[in-house]
Formats: C-alpha cells, sequence, structure tokens
C-alpha cells in the first residue's frame, strides 16, 4: 500500500531454527539469596520515619529516608512498571498494604492480551517490591504508598523485537493513564533471530524503537527511569536500549558499599552521559517469589530504587517538570563535576536534590501564608489570605532530624482571611525546625527557629 513506508520482521516468522540469546532475567534470578533477618538501628542515622530492616541501606545511601522523614513517600504519585510479569504479586505479604489501600490502579498484558500478569514471570514482582514493598522490619520501599500500573511488555521465554514494540505500547498506555513515572528494569541489544540484532553503534540515543518510545515518552511530561544492563562483564558491554535514551533517566549498578559493581553496563560521557546515575543493585534486598525476604543483583533492582525515589522527590516538589527533577538529581550526586562512563553522575543525595528543586509555595496556588512569632515558644500564628476555596489542611512541625514532633489533622480553612493557633507540645531545644502545611493541590514549608 502507498502509505506503508517499510515493512521489518518484528517477531518469530515461523520455525524454530532460532539459537536462544543469554536470558537476563534469569541471570538475576539466580542471584536470589535470603537476607539475615535481624536489624536493629542503631540511631546513628536519627529517629526514622520506617523500620526498613536490611533494605536501609539502599535507602540510607541516596538519602532517601530523609524525604520519608518529611512524609514523602509517593502519596499521589503513579508509577508504571514495565517488566516480564508480577507473579503472585496480588497475594505475597510484602504487597499487602497496596491491596489494602488500593494502591494497585490495574494490570495489562501487551505480550498476550487480557493475561493474568500475576501468573507470569516474577521478575516484575521483584522490581515492584523494591519500591513499593512493605514488611516492617524487613523491607520497606522507597515509595510505598505510591499507586501502580502493572504492564507486562516483556516475554520472558524469548527474545525479538516485537518485545521493543510492545515496550512502546506499554509506555503509551502509561501515558493516557496518568501517570508519573515509568520504571522499566529492561534492555534490548541481542535476539533470538540474529537479523534482528543492535549493535552498540545502535545506542545513539534515539535509533531503537524503544529508545525513540522512551524518549516520546518523556517529551509527554512523564519521567522514564531505565535499567542501564548487565553487560558490563560481557562482550556486549555498552547501555541497552531504551536506556541509552537521550531523554531517559539510565541507572547502573554499585554494591552496598557504593563501588561500581562489575556486572553494570559501560556508558559513555560524551555527548549525553549514560548511565545517568547509579543506586544499589548488588545485594539489593527485595521479596523473592517464595515471599521471603532476599537480595538480588542486577541493575534491574538499582532502577527501582531511583524510581521510588523521584516519585518522593516529585511529590515533594509538585508543579516541577520532569527535566528539572532529573538534572536535579543529577548535580545532587556524588560525581556531578566528573561523571564517567560506568557510574555516570554518581550516587545522589536526595536530600540535596529537594533542595535544589524546592516544594511548591501556597502563594503559587493563590495563597499566602505568614507566621508569628518566628522564633517561637511553644505555638506558631498562622495567618492565611486569598483563599479562593473552602478546604481543610494538615499542619505539622518536624526537627531536623525528620522525627514528626506535632500535627493537627483537617484544620478547615475558610474563604478569605484566617487566623490559625498551632501549638507545638514538648520540651524542645533550641534550633531549626520544619513547619510543614498540606492542601488541596499544594504542599510547602516554613523554616522555624526556637
Amino acid at each position: 500500500m502507498s502509505f506503508v513506508a517499510q515493512v521489518v520482521k518484528s517477531g518469530r516468522s515461523g520455525g524454530n531454527g532460532f539459537a536462544a540469546v543469554e536470558d537476563k532475567l534469569s541471570s538475576e534470578q539466580t542471584s536470589i539469596t535470603p537476607v539475615d533477618p535481624v536489624w536493629i538501628n542503631d540511631n546513628s542515622h536519627g529517629p526514622l520515619a520506617n523500620n526498613y530492616g536490611q533494605s536501609f541501606n539502599q535507602i540510607h545511601m541516596v538519602k532517601g529516608e530523609l524525604l520519608h522523614n518529611m512524609g514523602y513517600r509517593g502519596e499521589g504519585m503513579v508509577i508504571a512498571l514495565l517488566d516480564a510479569g508480577f507473579f503472585n504479586a496480588n497475594t505475597l505479604p510484602a504487597f499487602d498494604s497496596l491491596r489494602l489501600n488500593n494502591q494497585v490502579l490495574g494490570t495489562r498484558d501487551f505480550v498476550v492480551p487480557g493475561n493474568n500478569v500475576y501468573a507470569e514471570h516474577p521478575h516484575g514482582m521483584e522490581v515492584l517490591s523494591i519500591i513499593g514493598g512493605n514488611i516492617p522490619g524487613q523491607l520497606v520501599g522507597t515509595a510505598p504508598k505510591a499507586r501502580f500500573w502493572l504492564l507486562r511488555t516483556e516475554d520472558a521465554n524469548s527474545e525479538f523485537i516485537i518485545e521493543e514494540y510492545n515496550w512502546v505500547s506499554g509506555a503509551e498506555f502509561a501515558d493516557s493513564a496518568g501517570v508519573d513515572v515509568i520504571n522499566s528494569s529492561l534492555g534490548y541489544t541481542t535476539f533470538d533471530d540474529s537479523t534482528q540484532n543492535h549493535s552498540c553503534n545502535d545506542m545513539t540515543g534515539n535509533t531503537t524503537p524503544a529508545s525513540k518510545g522512551a524518549n516520546i515518552a518523556v517529551s509527554k511530561g512523564m519521567i522514564v527511569v531505565n535499567s542501564a544492563g548487565n553487560s558490563g562483564g560481557s562482550s556486549w558491554k555498552c547501555v541497552g536500549a531504551p536506556a541509552d535514551g537521550f531523554a531517559v533517566f539510565a541507572v547502573g549498578a554499585v554494591d552496598s558499599l557504593g563501588n561500581y559493581a562489575t556486572f553494570s553496563s559501560v556508558g559513555k560521557v560524551n555527548d549525553h552521559v549514560k548511565p545517568n546515575i547509579t543506586a544499589q543493585g548488588k545485594a539489593t534486598v527485595l521479596s523473592a517469589p517464595d515471599g521471603s525476604v532476599s537480595r538480588g543483583n542486577g541493575t534491574s533492582f538499582s532502577s527501582p530504587v531511583i524510581a521510588g525515589m523521584i516519585a518522593c522527590l516529585w511529590q515533594a516538589a509538585y508543579n516541577v517538570y520532569n527535566q528539572l527533577i532529573m538534572r536535579a538529581i543529577e548535580i545532587s550526586s556524588s560525581k556531578a563535576t566528573q561523571p564517567d562512563s560506568l557510574v555516570g553522575y554518581g550516587i545522589p543525595d536526595f536530600s540535596r536534590a529537594l533542595a535544589r528543586v524546592g516544594v511548591k509555595s501556597l502563594e503559587s496556588n493563590g495563597l499566602s501564608v505568614e507566621v508569628f512569632p518566628n522564633p517561637f515558644k511553644d505555638h506558631v500564628t498562622l495567618f492565611f489570605s486569598a483563599v479562593n476555596e473552602r478546604q481543610t489542611i494538615e499542619i505539622s512541625v518536624y526537627d531536623f532530624t525528620g522525627r514528626c514532633i506535632a500535627i493537627q489533622a483537617d484544620v478547615m480553612l475558610e474563604r478569605g482571611e484566617n487566623r490559625i493557633k498551632f501549638i507545638i507540645p514538648g520540651r524542645l531545644t533550641s534550633g531549626c525546625y520544619i513547619l510543614k502545611i498540606v492542601g488541596k493541590g499544594f504542599s510547602c514549608q516554613r523554616k522555624l527557629m526556637r
């Protein structure tokens, strides 16, 4: 037909004479080992909002617990997981909270439409546990209060380029569903049919189908977080697709001490930096298919650490666009001034990134607030003006370790002028505190002195 520009082979075209390539998912599965359930916070990092158990290290490495302590745990954010299946995520204990609070918005299978994604490969379930899992004292995810779409785009039983087109279909659906962050712990390099193979020369940032689709997804306002790949120790070595995408946030892997994990794919620093950043992808704590809390190796597991923290950061920033969020993370990372091809800009510090992007102020929502007295003794009075609609707000005060020391929910704001006295109980030491105000469509902070 005249409107057809090109015909390409995308799947199995008949016969079984294809040599199966290395199963990148099974190589991560074999690394899963149980963790020691005993973990005690020695308080050297201050009071914690969550009892993280052994998952504390992967969150603390990126200073994620500081955002959690301030109340940013992904509420109001929507994350889509593009993966190979979510085996038993509808029954395993790590996801009790997601089920109880209806945080899974739905599922879709783009490999076999209408199929049950909970009966498929466990890889996506493990990824989900790193973001949304919650077993106090054992495993807490990086965004345990976010909402999720679980999308199967990967066929773990074979490797053909049709899966890249499935990926694009999944990303398009995510856009239509109002998703904020996509986590894709997938990558495409070579295939069972060698005529479909990519080469490292194809990793230009906008050549492969998946990379083109991922770049479009970012142009629509989402953030696409993608594992860099596990080819650092193989002959392939380079970052795969769609991690190479120039708009994609590619995540490499480090070990529990922050050292480069040798399996993490190698990127570049000219043109555009790949990987963008790194997180713990060696001995990452997750839920295993049998429900036990275990550890796994792979950039598939460093990527969700970052995807969840991005959701928390974006929750705090609220009205900041996606590219600014990504850049704030890069320049808040350990190698911001000297990125390299192994770890990119390095390990991020999300508390520093939050300081760079700030939070949405009341004034930008047609409101203004004044706080008096400041310094305070045992209370503050808040003066609100130009309230456009009647609504309830929540007022809370935190110390600089992130511990909530006072909170009052369901405070009613009337239209026009409001004056609210907020008691701050307890014997407080002199120093700095954070006043947080959350309402309909806004969140802001004010520094208090005592």
